[in-house]
């Protein structure tokens, strides 16, 4: 019985220890299968983003290029718009060029129409003589309104010549026009209170 005893420990010990290597071996052989997983999965999420990132890329790409169309096509409008405002300012100014011309051609013919009038002497200092004129009308036959003077049997008339458009007073001349016995009338001629615009006569 004490054989027995002393052998026991033995046998034990042996089949304990190349039951842990099986142990380890397997372990190691799970902990390499699970590395690779782990590997695996780690790889192809790489791949996956890789390709996120990718995509990202190109649409980035792409919005770059749109935003520079977009830009250049601002650009052109901005020179159209200036184009067309400078051709309209320049037609603007071509027709305002051509009223002034207009204004001087007009202007020339009054100062050569005006030439021919020679001025020898005035109440007033003479200006240039290309400005004399000469103007003349009526107060109409039929349409004259003769007012009293003072309640006597006098009468006047005040004659608007502001139509002449004379920057001075100008000598004035009247007469009167009649169907009989106007040689009677006195003051036909005299002419009172003339200025640039009107003058009257009594």
């Amino acid at each position: 019985s004490s054989g027995i005893n002393a052998e026991w420990p033995l046998r034990p010990g042996i089949t304990a220890n190349s039951e842990t290597d099986e142990l380890l071996a397997r372990k190691q052989d799970d902990n390499v299968g699970d590395l690779k997983d782990l590997l695996m999965a780690s790889m192809q999420n790489t791949i996956a983003l890789t390709e996120v990132v990718v995509q990202q890329t190109q649409q980035v790409s792409d919005m770059m290029l749109s935003l520079s169309a977009a830009r250049i096509d601002i650009q052109g409008l901005k020179l159209k718009v200036g184009k067309n405002e400078a051709e309209v300012d320049k037609a603007a100014m071509a027709n305002k060029i051509s009223e002034l011309k207009d204004e001087v051609k007009a202007l020339k013919g009054d100062l050569n129409n005006g030439a021919s009038v020679t001025v020898l002497n005035g109440e007033e200092e003479n200006g240039d003589p290309k400005c004399a004129k000469v103007c003349s009308g009526t107060t109409g036959r039929t349409t004259t309104d003769w007012a009293d003077y003072s309640g006597t049997t006098g009468v006047y008339k005040e004659v608007d010549i502001s139509g002449c458009g004379f920057v001075k007073i100008p000598t004035i001349t009247t007469s009167i026009e009649g169907s009989g016995y106007h040689w009677e009338i006195t003051g036909t001629s005299a002419v009172y209170h003339a200025k640039a615009g009107s003058f009257k006569t009594y």
